[in-house]
């Protein structure tokens, strides 16, 4: 068992990064990138398991020996971890939609068994149930399916589905072992259901349109919940409003559990004047409750609060951080960590283990004394290929002003967060539009969504000057490594196709009324579903000088919430039958059956 002389014996060892053992030798190959995105701490406190989302597969840290101990290969997209005892945890299978369950045998990792899920399994908890000790099941979230998946551990099937809001991604039990909370990037709602029962408790929609929400931690007292998230202000994206904290603000949001109204949320901004954080990911409180941790993945950072000098407001957060938290001996330390650090997890009283993606590594720290324990190396290759410097310049908030948002806080790992933003990529303000997803933005030039842009090299060198507003230079290099990273994002495969990509006789149906009758192909061409020229479909607005636009691709419609240049469809049945009718394109006027038949087919793409 890890006591406290376990993460003494890493202090020990510590001077800024410590000289760790090498890794054993693992699977994958050395070369291959691990990007770790989550760490679990085994019941005994000995070992990490860690999440390597682009090596498909999980790492075994040995924390008496502050190395990896093993490593194995599970699936496409570790996303999640949790243990359910010293010898057995779940990881889920992002892109495989498959749970692996993954034993532990003398620090050698194996796969038990596969579960099966749904569409895109990510977050996940073991749950028990304290009428039935020996009972142990799990939640997942089927982000792509908005519903939560239970799971019977003993049988190893799922027991039910459960919808909730859109796209779900991480969840959090608390410690009374009753709540269980959820996270919808879709809308910004926080779901709170019976864990043991799964019936829905409360459902709240968090203030100021919230988005990329991150992991949640659950208070000690199983009172409230915290949840970390960015919220879109809705101004022009020019650099006044920008130094005001008047785009994009990094915030926490308190929830009391399980049954608070509305009212009983409070917010606290984490930004400075001048010197804001980037994509804060993920929440951690430690053991004795003294001290809150926040990772921020854009700007490279640890967060660390002493609780007793958090003052949630009841009021509006206001723009900035309060002064009080800048103050004094007990004030905000930010600690420089490198990287995307990612998930966090507290092996004790003053120390956290972290997942720092882009590094390849796990960070341990001492939060007392806001320093770097030791760095332990999970393997990839050491110089970066133009993809991973594409990707490290996606992810840093540093080349935005004031460092207040990436790329990704737009655009959500390479696709979208669903948001309208009043950019200047149309060449004027007072016009908000719909984040485009940049899942295959290679293939469907032109782009903007007006098609003034031919040249997808000089759109990313004007997007990082008039929307990151960057003050650092933006090289030949930079453009071009952009560009390969790009070309690696690529849309979602659709799990209601077969593996022989066949149709159902029904989406079958589906296909001839957008090929025919419903007058879709002929702006949604080609192997991309786009085309090169722009039209006026009657979709523009007083706003917009120009009327034409340029047909988005279809390619993975069915991973999208928000549709049209300016969100202003919810669903794709508000497509079609409010917004963009096949009557008004093609003259054609769709019956019920015609228009399930084509939404089934439009879920295949």
């Amino acid at each position: 068992m890890l006591s406290t002389g376990g993460a003494d014996e890493l202090r020990s060892r510590a001077g800024g990064v410590a000289a760790v053992d090498s890794p054993l030798p693992a699977t994958p190959a050395a070369d291959v990138y691990r990007s770790p995105v989550a760490v679990a701490l085994s019941p005994d406190r000995r070992f990490v398991a860690v999440a390597n989302h682009t090596s498909a597969s999980v790492s075994l840290v040995d924390l008496f020996r502050g190395a990896v101990r093993d490593e194995l290969v599970v699936g496409s997209s570790p996303a999640d971890l949790a243990w359910i005892d010293d010898s057995t945890f779940l990881v889920t299978l992002l892109n495989a939609d498959e749970v692996a369950l993954v034993r532990v045998t003398g620090g050698k990792l194996s796969v038990a068994a596969r579960i099966a899920v749904g569409d895109e399994p990510r977050g996940v908890v073991v749950v028990n149930d304290p009428s039935q000790p020996a009972v142990k099941r799990a939640w997942v979230t089927l982000t792509n399916e908005d519903k939560l998946a239970e799971i019977d551990l003993t049988a190893q099937t799922v027991l039910r589905k459960i919808p909730v809001g859109a796209l779900p991604q991480y969840l959090a039990v608390a410690p009374n072992g009753r709540w269980l909370v959820t996270g919808c990037n879709g809308v910004g709602d926080v779901y709170v259901h019976d864990a043991v029962t799964g019936e829905q408790l409360n459902r709240r929609a968090v203030f100021d349109d919230p988005s990329n929400m991150g992991r949640p931690v659950v208070t000690s007292d199983s009172a409230a919940a915290i949840f970390p998230h960015i919220v879109n202000r809705s101004f022009p994206v020019d650099e006044d409003n920008i130094e005001k904290g008047w785009v994009i603000d990094n915030r926490l949001t308190r929830l009391t559990l399980p049954q608070g109204e509305y009212w009983q949320q409070s917010q606290i901004a984490l930004d400075t004047r001048g010197d804001a954080v980037g994509d804060a990911n993920a929440v951690a409180i430690s053991p004795d409750n003294r001290w809150l941790v926040v990772t921020c993945g854009g700007t490279h950072e640890l967060l660390i609060f002493e609780q007793a000098v958090l003052r949630w407001p009841q009021s509006g957060p206001g723009d900035f951080i309060p002064s009080e938290l800048l103050e004094g001996d007990r004030k905000l330390r930010r600690l420089k960590l490198g990287g995307r650090p990612m998930d966090v997890e507290f092996i004790d009283e003053k120390t956290a283990v972290i997942a720092n993606s882009l590094r390849n590594a796990v960070q341990v720290v001492d939060v007392v004394e806001s320093r770097i324990l030791t760095t332990i190396p999970l393997g990839g290759t050491v110089e970066p290929s133009s993809e991973r410097r594409g990707e490290v310049l996606f992810y840093d908030a540093d080349r935005s002003l004031n460092s207040w948002f990436s790329c990704h806080t737009c655009h959500l790992d390479g696709h979208t967060n669903g948001r309208t933003f009043d950019t200047l990529n149309d060449k004027n303000f007072d016009t908000y539009k719909l984040t485009p997803t940049l899942r295959g933005v290679v293939d469907t030039g032109p782009w903007t969504w007006h098609g003034w842009q031919d040249d997808l090299k000089i759109a990313i060198r004007k997007s990082m000057k008039d929307t990151m507003r960057t003050r650092m230079p933006i090289t030949d290099q930079d453009v071009n490594d952009l560009y390969a990273f790009f070309a690696t994002l690529r849309p979602a495969h659709s799990p209601s196709r077969g593996q022989d990509g066949e149709l159902t006789e029904s989406a079958g149906r589906g296909w001839a009324t957008f090929t025919g009758k419903g007058g879709c192909a002929g702006c949604h061409t080609g192997t991309t579903l786009t085309s090169t020229d722009t039209y006026d479909v009657g979709t523009g607005s007083l706003r917009y000088v120009i009327q034409e636009f340029n047909p988005p691709s279809l390619r993975g419609l069915q991973t999208r919430r928000r549709f049209m240049h300016d969100g202003r469809a919810k669903s794709l049945v508000d497509v079609l039958t409010k917004h963009h009718q096949p009557e008004s394109v093609a003259g054609e006027t769709l019956d019920d059956a015609e228009l399930r038949e084509l939404l089934e087919y439009l879920g295949t793409l």
